[in-house]
């Protein structure tokens, strides 16, 4: 048996360890590599939350959606500014809010979206080199020479001039999500700092999606940043919608459904006729009044199947009950 320490031997092994005279990476190692073949060599850290953290968020067939933004956005561009412009999806990631904030240079322009009816908004993210390229061409610069990019922020009057290019981009965003959902998309507000904007919570999670924008020899990058609150509605619509199945599944169906239908309960009525009176005359009836039907008695009565009239039939009396015989089926029944 292994001898149990007491407890002033705990407390000097713990004063030892917050001096650094025990080197704890050592000593597991140590002790790892002396164990038996049977025992683990090493504790090894294991994150219990990664799997249900932004990492695991996942929207079928999103990348569909920005293929269609990516290819008819570029089709705008290149009408706007009578120049080939190119752009293609580079990389898709699922993150928190806070590691996208780490990675933006807060150099460049940036879309703020509203996306009716998805809620939490949305963001168009330009670096520094599109937006200040941008800016050059729309004020009818060249696009042979690539234009000096400050160390600073864009301007409130930089952010305006680009801002009808930004703002090109809603309609297409709103042509790729017709695949799933009809939405409507525009612009509130462009920015040159996200961190001075309050979008979402540092701690919420995103998908950023990232293309790679080329026109003519100009190069730089557009980040579109979607909540995955404002996905998830998709994303459960994509969960109930069905999918076409094979003609062997559908065979199976249609057997199971067929030998239930002769034990199924159906609702069965016969009308003479119906008649439409007031409310006055229905209060004013008496004991012995006569309504007439207008029809005779032997009138082929209406045999109403599930509230839908199917054959015809006559009234009569078997053994002590009412009842009615069939005397044929109505075309066209409903």
């Amino acid at each position: 048996m292994e001898k149990i320490l007491s407890k002033e031997e705990i407390a000097d092994l713990l004063s030892a360890v917050r001096h650094g005279d025990v080197d704890i990476e050592s000593v597991g190692s140590e002790s790892g590599s002396s164990s038996g073949a049977g025992k683990a060599s090493a504790a090894e850290l294991c994150n219990l939350f990664k799997a249900e953290g932004p990492d695991g968020w996942k929207l079928q067939n999103y990348d569909l959606i920005l293929d269609s933004f990516a290819r008819n956005y570029a089709l705008s561009l290149s009408t706007r500014f009578q120049r080939a412009a190119h752009i293609k999806l580079e990389a898709m990631e699922s993150m928190t809010f806070d590691a996208l904030l780490q990675r933006l240079s807060g150099r460049g322009a940036i879309g703020v979206l509203q996306i009716e009816p998805l809620t939490g908004g949305a963001l168009l993210v330009f670096d520094e080199q599109l937006s200040f390229s941008l800016v050059e061409m729309v004020l009818g610069g060249t696009s042979d020479n690539q234009p000096l990019i400050p160390s600073r922020g864009m301007s409130a009057i930089e952010l305006n001039v680009i801002r009808d290019v930004i703002d090109s981009g809603c309609p297409e965003l709103n042509k790729g999500f017709l695949q799933l959902q009809e939405v409507h998309a525009t612009l509130v507000e462009v920015v040159s700092n996200l961190r001075l904007l309050n979008f979402v919570s540092p701690e919420v999670g995103i998908v950023a999606a990232r293309f790679k924008v080329s026109i003519d020899s100009l190069e730089g990058n557009i980040t579109l940043v979607i909540p995955h609150t404002a996905l998830e509605p998709l994303q459960k619509k994509q969960r109930v919608k069905t999918l076409p199945t094979s003609e062997v599944q559908n065979s199976k169906w249609q057997t199971l459904v067929l030998g239930e239908l002769d034990n199924m309960d159906v609702g069965l009525e016969a009308t003479l006729a119906t008649l439409s009176l007031r409310v006055r005359d229905i209060l004013n009836f008496q004991v012995g009044d006569v309504i007439d039907l207008g029809c005779k008695p032997d009138t082929p009565l209406k045999i109403m199947i599930e509230k839908r009239p199917k054959f015809l039939g006559m009234a009569g009396v078997q053994g002590s009950k009412k009842a009615i015989r069939i005397k044929g089926r109505i075309p066209h029944g409903g």
